[in-house]
């Protein structure tokens, strides 16, 4: 029992230093499945060759073993009636038999199938996989003519590859091809039926078998007795099991796949909860309904860097088997908003939009810290992307530089932070600074440093770039919401802003709480509500408004003249428009100087438009027969106005305006300001001075009025 203990823990030791001599354990082969969707018209190359470089790094991961590369042919109708196009179909083929992918193993998989030039794709993998009863070829069924050039890019193709010889490649798609199966003493070959003269001088032929039909095709079986199809496949799980990889590493990638059902939504506006939360309930709603391409527009200079990081983990942590998210800034994804594009799987540019910079939040110091250790090891995890470049856009002070991979040319963008803690680190050499956060990047900017995937002109250039055909769905706000947006832009919230103040002093002017304060109160409601839900407005602002307001009433009612209250209240109104126009109280960056500049701009638009307003509707608007009663009327231009004496009490006068409680009477010969003891008093009506104090006139119906 001792012994065989003993010889157990031998065992045991010698294995454990078996393990430690043998080094770490080999790095799994990766394997990646990109969908081609057929037939290969307008980008749809491009798109596939853009998934496949994305895709190189990771093929290379491995260096004693070949990633991978499966091409999944999604066959359509259109393919069936052999729609993909010649050109498009030779530049894929190329791109597959380049040197660039010489360390990766390409696997053309076709459950169903592929007719037409689609086939120039197949033939330029290195094996072919085929359900049993899927067919391949012909390759000319949408060509009436079959021209050299054709035949040569067949050659050209099969040739580089071998995977289908050459003659049988030509056979595909010339009609006019006759090929034979030979075999001689030195194993079997394919060639040209003109050619088997020749053939017969070289060696001895025992068996000759023409292919049909012509031009040539078959199936999955017959490939695979032909020796052209290496594995019979029907499904992910027989692929998996004949690529001898786990089932789940050939899952279909939808996002590539091109049976786009896309949804777009927006960001726009300040980046709030509020906003974050509206976007994630559209967005789960619209991949609960079957979208799997979700188009998000963003307009956005930011505002919360904790809410931005929240909504670009969200995004990064979608399935990317079931979902595939483009970001597309027409305009600009400012400050902590460009962590949200740069959280999708592609970023789509304007070429004059704007990325990164200084944005509506300040963000600095343990801040900072906390973005980049965040977007560390959240974001940059799950996409397993370098860190910096996205980091950079938003956090001040880090410097990225160019790093070139030796060996594979490979570029990208590091800080010597990151660099340092890279495994790989010896094999990058780094090269110049490209800039120093917050880095501002224009579309052109972003697509050199491979941050932006396209750039387009307009929304229909994002459609062209991801084949987007059809009507695409919106998730985007409602009637109402949209309403608020609207309400929110600058140009009507100023308009709202000018509506108020009108209505403000249209109501100073008339006797009572009438249509100037009714329209007042109406236009400041919508105005600081629309600002709230926009994420710039709260109760700090409305409850300043509200106190200036209150201030300067009581200035005019209470205790005329132009004092504390009077130029306390003007200003608290003035901060509250301010404040609610934008994210920040105190501007800390040129960002946020500019957008206080176009604050008070408006402001001061506003007040003028109130000005020419108020001497237009004074000048005018008594002389209208149905509204001139609504202002309180001017004196006459030739009546004399004196000051107020203490002698004044017991003097008898008339009203020249309604007193509501304030107003103008005609007191000896003098037009003066008065006030009444709270009652409304009519034109006309006669009145008694029974108080005089600081210049304020009080007065009181006359009892034989």
């Amino acid at each position: 029992m001792r012994l065989g203990t003993a010889f157990c823990r031998l065992i045991s030791v010698v294995a454990t230093w078996a393990a430690v001599l043998a080094g770490p354990p080999a790095v799994a082969a990766p394997t990646v499945v990109i969908p081609v969707r057929l037939p290969i018209t307008g980008t749809r190359d491009t798109q596939v060759e853009a998934a496949v470089v994305r895709h190189l790094a990771r093929l290379r991961v491995a260096p004693e073993e070949r990633g991978t590369l499966v091409l999944r042919f999604d066959a359509t109708d259109g393919e069936v009636a052999g729609g993909s196009d010649f050109g498009r179909s030779l530049e894929l083929a190329r791109f597959l038999t380049d040197p660039r992918l010489a360390g990766v193993k390409t696997v053309a998989w076709l459950p169903d199938g592929a007719t037409g030039h689609a086939v120039l794709v197949a033939l330029a993998c290195d094996e072919i996989a085929m359900a049993p009863d899927a067919v391949l070829g012909p390759a000319n069924v949408a060509e009436s003519v079959v021209d050299d050039a054709m035949r040569a890019a067949y050659t050209q193709v099969a040739s580089r590859r071998r995977t289908v010889p050459p003659a049988v490649a030509v056979a595909l798609v010339d009609p006019a091809a006759r090929v034979v199966r030979v075999s001689t003493d030195d194993g079997e070959q394919f060639v040209e039926e003109r050619g088997l003269a020749d053939l017969r001088k070289k060696v001895a032929v025992l068996a000759v078998e023409e292919l049909r039909p012509v031009p040539v095709s078959f199936d999955g079986r017959r490939g695979r007795e032909l020796g052209f199809v290496r594995l019979l496949a029907r499904s992910p799980a027989e692929l998996a099991r004949g690529l001898g990889v786990p089932e789940q590493d050939v899952a279909t990638d939808p996002s590539l796949a091109g049976g786009w059902k896309p949804v777009r939504v927006a960001l726009t506006g300040a980046v709030t909860p509020e906003a974050v939360a509206r976007l994630r309930g559209r967005i789960e709603r619209a991949v609960a309904d079957g979208a799997n391409f979700i188009w998000l527009r963003i307009d956005s200079a930011g505002g919360s860097p904790e809410q931005s990081l929240v909504l670009a983990n969200w995004l990064a942590g979608l399935d990317p088997s079931g979902v595939r998210t483009v970001a597309y800034v027409p305009r600009e994804a400012r400050g902590d908003a460009a962590l949200v594009a740069a959280a999708c799987d592609e970023l789509v540019m304007h070429p004059g939009a704007v990325i990164g910079g200084e944005g509506a939040a300040t963000i600095g110091g343990r801040k900072a810290e906390s973005v980049v250790a965040a977007w560390r090891g959240g974001v940059a995890k799950l996409r397993d992307r370098s860190w910096s470049l996205p980091a950079a856009l938003v956090v001040p002070g880090l410097a990225v530089r160019r790093a070139v991979e030796q060996g594979t040319g490979r570029v990208d963008y590091f800080t010597e932070e990151e660099l340092a803690s890279r495994d790989d680190r010896e094999s990058w050499e780094l090269g110049p600074q490209i800039g120093t956060g917050p880095l501002q990047l224009d579309g052109r900017r972003a697509e050199e440093l491979g941050l932006a995937a396209h750039v387009v002109d307009d929304a229909e250039g994002v459609r062209k770039a991801y084949g987007l055909d059809g009507e695409i769905g919106v998730a985007e706000p409602g009637w109402s919401d949209k309403l608020l947006e609207a309400l929110a832009s600058p140009s009507l919230a100023w308009l709202l802003l000018l509506i108020g103040g009108a209505g403000l002093y249209i109501e100073l002017k008339t006797p009572g709480v009438g249509f100037g304060g009714f329209v007042s109160m109406v236009a400041f409601i919508i105005y600081f509500w629309s600002q709230y839900l926009n994420g710039t407005s709260g109760w700090l602002e409305v409850m300043l408004f509200i106190a200036g307001v209150v201030c300067v009433a009581a200035e005019i009612f209470v205790l005329p003249g132009f004092g504390v209250l009077g130029l306390g209240g003007g200003l608290l109104v003035i901060a509250s428009i301010v404040l609610a126009s934008q994210s920040f109280v105190l501007p800390a960056n040129d960002y946020q100087i500019r957008q206080m500049q176009w604050s008070l701009l408006g402001i001061l638009g506003a007040a003028a438009g109130v000005t020419l307003l108020g001497i237009f509707v004074r000048r005018w608007l008594p002389a209208t027969p149905f509204l001139k009663n609504v202002l309180l009327e001017p004196p006459p231009a030739d009546a004399a106005i004196d000051e107020a004496s203490d002698d004044l009490v017991g003097a008898s006068g008339t009203t020249t305006t309604r007193l509501a409680p304030a107003g103008k009477a005609r007191i000896g010969d003098v037009i003066r300001d008065v006030v009444s003891d709270g009652i409304l008093i009519e034109p006309g009506t006669a009145v008694e001075v029974v108080e005089v104090r600081d210049g304020r006139i009080s007065v009181r119906p006359m009892a034989s009025a």
